[in-house]
């Protein structure tokens, strides 16, 4: 698998995810669950596909490949996840105050660091189940 590969399955999964919690949070009232359901769907996303990767290589990602997946997902996430919810608060007439910003840049945080905590946890652990080497270099 390829690291393209990788992000296309990181995308799909995170976007079908997405649109399923959401069809269920609406049905099943579940407002008051949304950062956790989508620091949930964001592990799995991220998990899922490194894992892949692993396993079909045979190797877990170099240091240099694991940055530039972090980096393009954490792109995606804040491509995604700040316009929409600056949309939502527009529609629901909440003021874009420093609070509010404050608040949407603590959680874009939030979600980069489960990014990066996943990434490397997934390593970590097929690396100890003897799935794939020790991290490279490169």
């Amino acid at each position: 698998m390829s690291i393209k590969g990788l992000l296309f399955r990181f995308v799909l999964l995170y976007c079908a995810l997405s649109i399923a919690a959401m069809v269920a949070g609406a049905y099943f009232d579940l407002d008051q669950a949304g950062t956790a359901i989508g620091m949930g769907i964001l592990a799995l996303a991220v998990v899922w596909p490194c894992e892949s990767f692993g396993r079909r290589n045979g190797r877990y990602l170099s240091r240099a490949e694991k940055w530039r997946v972090i980096a393009a997902m954490i792109a995606v996430l804040l491509g995604t996840q700040i316009p929409l919810t600056l949309l939502v608060m527009w529609a629901e007439g909440i003021a874009l105050d420093a609070v509010m910003l404050g608040i949407v840049g603590g959680v874009a945080l939030l979600y980069a660091g489960t990014v990066v905590a996943m990434v490397n946890f997934t390593g970590r652990n097929l690396r100890k189940r003897g799935l794939v080497a020790g991290e490279s270099a490169g």
